[in-house]
């Protein structure tokens, strides 16, 4: 297949271009050239345009299959569903598991999705998962049954931008912190993270438009427990480290931010957001999805950020005076 991504120099669009070079597609990324300029992946045929300005640049080139990794605006993945319409045999757009208004269950493919109007421009927190489930119905109804929606949970592994998930193993290896001690935040006989690789999610895009599979999936891997992806980042490092658990409660009175302050972290006290780390992945399983050991995940992720020391220190997680603050010591 020739498959165009729309984006492709960031996080899931490397991956995705890796996993379909793999299969022996014939790629094509189409982006701004803004992020990550200096990535020029071989065999991949490049083109800079802005998508809402810059289409016709593709006038002359024949797709089998249109990955959208960069779609937020409606009105401009519209631009998009309107051009390649009646053009590709499948037109796969990345959504979000945030397109559900009520993320305190746990929610399949057919759970009720926020709504926002159309002539909204602007992705703010309130509004992302409302855009988000207007470009889907967009690009459904554009393409039908030769549409692909996928919605993933949190992304992570080599190359995530964000250090959401990236600041656990990392500060499992900070020996020297703290005498020792850890913070992990809630119950560690419930607290549980929901997460995807974001090589199996490329894998799952790149068999799902092999196959021709249409309609939305939901795309996250197991319920892990926090005490386990914690041991197991330890377990890559020559030491271990004394895990000290902090309630919601003690970590909210203390103004700690979930999610924010404390990467992946949402309180049992916050009923409204608990189906995010619970959703029903039964659809994409039975299609194929494939989800590799957590092992693996961490290893591979330490091992990107330690060859980029300039990386380092993240972006996200608390230095070590607040979580020292956090902890009481």
């Amino acid at each position: 297949m020739h498959i165009l991504i729309i984006g492709g120099r960031q996080f899931l669009g490397r991956a995705i271009i890796d996993s379909a070079l793999a299969k022996g597609h014939i790629i094509t990324i189409f982006n701004r050239g803004k992020t990550n300029p200096d990535f020029l992946p071989e065999h991949v045929n490049i083109i800079i345009g802005d998508r809402s300005t810059d289409l016709h640049l593709l006038d002359e080139l024949q797709f089998d299959c249109v990955i959208d990794t960069c779609g937020y605006i409606p009105k401009i993945v519209e631009q998009s569903a309107v051009y390649f319409a009646g053009e590709v045999q499948s037109y796969c757009f990345i959504s979000t598991l945030s397109v559900y208004s009520d993320l305190s269950v746990s929610n399949d493919e057919a759970g009720v999705r926020a709504q926002c109007s159309p002539d909204e421009d602007t992705v703010t927190g309130e509004n992302y998962g409302a855009m988000k489930a207007l470009c889907e119905d967009i690009i459904m109804s554009h393409f039908s049954d030769k549409a692909l929606v996928l919605r993933p949970g949190l992304i992570v592994g080599p190359h995530d931008p964000t250090d959401r998930f990236t600041y656990w193993p990392v500060r499992c290896g900070m020996k020297h912190s703290l005498n020792g001690i850890m913070l992990a935040p809630g119950n560690p006989n419930t607290n549980a993270w929901e997460f995807i690789d974001v090589r199996d999610l490329a894998d799952f895009t790149v068999m799902a438009l092999e196959k021709e599979l249409n309609g939305p999936y939901n795309l996250t891997g197991p319920r892990r427990f926090v005490e386990d992806i914690l041991t197991e980042s330890m377990a890559c490092y020559d030491h271990t480290l004394e895990i000290r658990w902090v309630s919601d409660e003690e970590l909210l009175s203390k103004g700690a931010i979930p999610w924010n302050d404390l990467p992946l972290w949402i309180p049992e006290t916050i009923p409204s957001l608990k189906g995010f780390h619970d959703t029903n992945c039964t659809r994409a399983v039975e299609a194929g999805l494939l989800i590799r050991p957590l092992a693996e995940t961490i290893t591979d992720t330490l091992e990107w950020i330690y060859q980029n020391p300039d990386r380092l220190p993240l972006k996200t997680g608390p230095n070590e005076e607040e979580e020292a603050r956090l902890l009481g010591l």
